[in-house]
């Protein structure tokens, strides 16, 4: 385990049990060390992968990751912003399902469900529901079927 996602599951760890100002310091010191803005009200696995330490990722305070998911480094995990008849309709942020992978520069916005074993390629704009065992790719995204596994170094 990495030092930042030591730093990010205390921090989690410590919001949970009640301990409000031990987990804003651990989220602080994350900010400052990785340059990774991650609220400790997220609801994230212990077994998260910050590739690169989570350098430059922003989540959501609302998003969900499951179990075994890698996230690289300048990810963003956020809310839409949209507007509709002019009051905000942002329901959350987006939810990771098991063994997700999103790689660097990757953008997945809005109350979106990335399914389990997928892939959101590098620098993609997800704005909709990816099914699982599926590849996201492009801006805007386009979602095709994975048709092969991939072994990420593990």
């Amino acid at each position: 385990m990495r030092k930042a996602e030591k730093l990010l599951i205390s921090s989690i760890k410590a919001y949970k049990n009640g301990r409000i100002l031990k987990a804003k310091v651990f989220q602080g010191l994350l900010r400052i060390l990785f340059g990774c803005d991650i609220m400790y009200t997220s609801n994230i696995h212990k077994s998260i992968e910050l590739v690169h330490n989570g350098l430059g990722c922003v989540f959501h305070p609302g998003v969900v990751i499951g179990p075994g998911c890698r996230v690289y480094q300048n990810v963003t995990l956020g809310g839409n912003g949209k507007l509709v008849d002019g009051k905000p309709t942002n329901k959350g942020g987006p939810r990771l399902e098991k063994n997700v992978t999103v790689f660097a520069g990757a953008c997945v916005l809005g109350p979106v469900t990335i399914g389990e074993g997928s892939i959101v390629g590098a620098n993609a704009v997800v704005t909709r529901d990816v099914p699982p065992n599926s590849i996201a790719v492009g801006s805007p995204a386009v979602i095709k079927p994975k048709k092969h596994e991939y072994n990420f170094g593990n």
